[in-house]
């Protein structure tokens, strides 16, 4: 900052004046926090006294608002980071203490050897993604790339507490390995907790559900709504993933191919509505006779008998694909051109 004395004098005691009404506080009050006199105080609002360095700091902190640094002060910089970090640190400690810890590692990374520079730029630029994803939750939605997209999503998920409701567009095998285990393990979860659980895939064929019908079985018998629609019924559909009717997560998919490069997470009611409004269409389906309800057909026979036991155990196995694979057809779903749903190993 480049002020004379006088305009510094004039800026600095305005300043201290219109926080210190700002903030309801007499002139005495102030100087107790900051352990000068009221005198002093009154000095410096009229213009008469520049606050010294350490003054200005304290008077930053108290006021909770960074007071200007004249260029002939010393340490300006050291000053202007004491004020901002005094700030903060009175309306946070704790979110303080993790950006202390934060800083204290990038100092260290500064100071490791050349050979793992590399390694060193990768962490930072995690923290740049760290910085963007700040920068956008003001506007109440973010957008995090894939690397970590399902980690939020169970984030969000894990503070759901009365619905959940799905359209996986892609495969069942969207979310897959261990971390798609919990995705699953934890939707199950809030099945089995009342939370309403309703999961909508679209698919090609049958045949797709095939390798991953210990799932389907699993969430059906939890209280998970599972419907299978036939992609020509929704060609359109949408990737989302809408909890407690607040918070809505959308895949962001590559322009060509299905690979999602990243996830869109929004609180705006506006979007959580319109996608509420699409996903209503699709789940429809299930009531018009256009898709396959999983928990309807394993309430009722010949699975109904099977319902309390695994998939694996005796027939089961059979007998889910058959049935699977009659109501797919009734729907209007098509099989594979050799009309068979075993695959190999089964």
């Amino acid at each position: 900052m480049s002020h004379s004395t006088t305009s510094d004098e004039e800026q600095v005691g305005e300043l201290v004046r219109r926080l210190r009404k700002e903030r309801d506080l007499t002139q005495a009050q102030l100087a107790e926090r900051v352990g000068c006199s009221r005198s002093l105080i009154q000095q410096i609002e009229n213009g008469t006294r520049v606050p010294p360095l350490g003054l200005r700091e304290r008077l930053s902190s108290a006021l909770g608002e960074q007071l200007p640094v004249a260029d002939g002060d010393a340490d300006i910089v050291g000053s202007d980071l004491r004020m901002r970090f005094n700030i903060l640190l009175g309306k946070d400690s704790e979110v303080i203490e993790r950006v202390l810890a934060i800083a204290q590692r990038l100092v260290d990374l500064s100071a490791t050897r050349d050979e793992v520079a590399p390694l060193r730029e990768i962490a930072e630029r995690q923290l740049d993604r760290a910085e963007e994803l700040m920068d956008q939750i003001a506007s109440g939605t973010v957008t995090v790339q894939d690397w970590n997209t399902i980690n939020d999503w169970l984030t969000v998920l894990d503070g759901t507490s009365s619905s959940v409701r799905t359209i996986h567009t892609v495969n069942i095998s969207t979310i897959s390995g261990p971390t798609g285990d919990n995705y699953n393990d934890r939707l199950i979860a809030l099945a089995r907790a009342g939370v309403s659980v309703q999961r909508v895939y679209v698919l090609d064929t049958i045949t797709d559900a095939i390798p991953h019908e210990d799932r389907l079985w699993d969430q059906a018998r939890a209280g998970v709504e599972t419907i299978l629609v036939p992609r020509r019924y929704a060609p359109r559909a949408p990737s989302v993933l809408i909890f407690d009717d607040a918070y809505v997560a959308k895949g962001e998919y590559e322009i060509q191919g299905r690979e999602r490069i990243a996830s869109r997470i929004s609180s705006l009611r506006h979007e959580v509505q319109f996608e509420l409004r699409r996903y209503n269409d699709v789940y429809e389906l299930g009531d018009a006779g256009r898709a396959v309800r999983v928990e309807t057909l394993i309430a009722q026979e010949p699975l109904a008998s099977h319902r309390a036991g695994e998939l694996g155990d005796g027939d089961c196995r059979a007998l889910f694909r058959e049935v699977l694979a009659r109501e797919w057809v009734r729907v209007g779903g098509e099989l594979p051109p050799e009309g068979s749903l075993m695959i190999e190993g089964s």
